[in-house]
């Protein structure tokens, strides 16, 4: 039997030639497979938690695929960037101060307020993460690493960007004197490497991350997400929006950047342009003790739909632990998220009982408005929360 087609998105049939990466949508996964198998397609991925499979196929068999009873939408891959200068604000140079115990020049002087976060595992979905002092010692917290990149079983961050977002969320801050730390600094670390050394991956490498943090969150007690990194939204079954949606319904808090491409509104990226999660732009203090969101992060829909971001935090010049030891000053949303991040997990350990809309609700609750009303601040800047027992 064969179905009408579904729609295909016009990306998909631009080129007219050659073999395009999907995400194939099924509304029963194993008949899915089965029915695949046969099809002169490549299975690259099987992403269960959202009943889909990565595939690639030859643009002119596309219509053909869709046809087949199993498939109940395709859309498009994407390349997925992390969120930070040492990417998408790579005209903004970053200050490096390598020494242990030496914070960089211009690195932002209002420190931001700690929790514990103990008993908590924070996820970070990145380029991985490099044997930081501030995750080992004095007690050893990097909990799991995985490299959907290389494969590779020892940790490992050749961007920088993945320990920079895990020393803002789990980080204790040791070698800087506790000038550093994260937000969580007794929180462990799951580090997933998904971007590759120049911050860049496949939404086939990401959803296989989040597939993976799906199956191992019990095992391994992962409430909270954090994923610093973002692509365009999809007008229609966004993989990484239904992965992230996933997550949160599983009982995992994601929190996610909003993107870099402000100011201008409309330009949250894709997984925190979804309704459900928490999605955090960046902030910077004014001299007279206020915050305001700079030019570059994102703002959501102006006066349409759910408000995005919903939450901002300090997120230009921050201090952030390097791959190889040392410090790291940068700029970007990629920054703020993990901050936040960092305080869902210290509300959990304060309550593991908190469902992911509960923690939302209670950090959106303590969230400082700014003095000056500003839609692209969401609700206000992110504060560490009172425990809710």
């Amino acid at each position: 039997m064969i179905s009408d087609c579904p729609p295909i998105p016009a990306r998909l049939t631009a080129d007219g030639n050659g073999e395009v990466a999907i995400v194939v949508f099924t509304d029963d996964f194993s008949a899915a497979r089965k029915s695949l198998e046969p099809f002169p397609c490549g299975i690259v991925g099987s992403y269960p938690f959202i009943s889909a499979f990565g595939a690639t196929v030859n643009v002119h068999k596309l219509s053909d695929l869709c046809r087949l009873p199993c498939v109940r939408s395709v859309a498009a891959h994407t390349t997925v960037t992390a969120l930070s200068p040492l990417s998408s604000l790579a005209g903004k140079a970053e200050k490096t101060a390598e020494k242990a115990g030496s914070v960089p020049k211009g690195a932002a002087s209002k420190s931001v307020p700690r929790g514990k976060g103990k008993g908590v595992r924070v996820a970070v979905i990145d380029t991985g993460v490099g044997p930081h002092l501030d995750f080992l010692v004095p007690r050893y917290r990097l909990a799991e690493f995985r490299d959907f990149v290389g494969g590779k079983a020892e940790p490992y961050d050749d961007n920088g960007h993945g320990s920079a977002v895990a020393g803002l969320a789990v980080g204790n801050g040791l070698t800087s004197g506790g000038r550093c730390g994260g937000s969580a600094p007794e929180a462990e670390l799951v580090a997933l490497k998904a971007l590759d050394r120049r911050g860049e991956g496949s939404a086939f490498h990401i959803l296989e991350a989040m597939q993976w943090v799906f199956d191992n969150r019990l095992r391994l007690n992962i409430r909270v997400a954090c994923m610093s990194f973002g692509t365009r939204p999809l007008s229609r079954d966004d993989p990484l929006v239904l992965g992230a949606e996933a997550l949160w319904q599983a009982g995992v808090t994601v929190v996610a950047s909003a993107g870099n491409s402000g100011p201008k509104y409309g330009t949250v990226t894709s997984p925190g342009c979804s309704a459900d999660i928490i999605t955090v732009g960046a902030a910077y203090f004014t001299e007279d003790g206020d915050f305001a969101v700079p030019d570059f992060s994102s703002r959501g829909t102006e006066g349409e739909g759910p408000i995005k971001p919903e939450l901002v935090a300090c997120g230009v010049d921050v201090c952030c632990c390097a791959a190889r030891g040392g410090y790291v000053t940068l700029s970007g949303t990629s920054m703020a998220a993990p901050t936040v991040a960092g305080y869902a997990a210290d509300l959990i350990s304060a309550n593991p009982r908190l469902t992911p809309d509960r923690v939302k609700e209670i950090l959106i609750g303590s969230a400082l408005p700014p003095r000056r009303s500003d839609p692209a601040a969401g609700y206000g800047l992110a504060r560490l929360a009172p425990p809710e027992n």
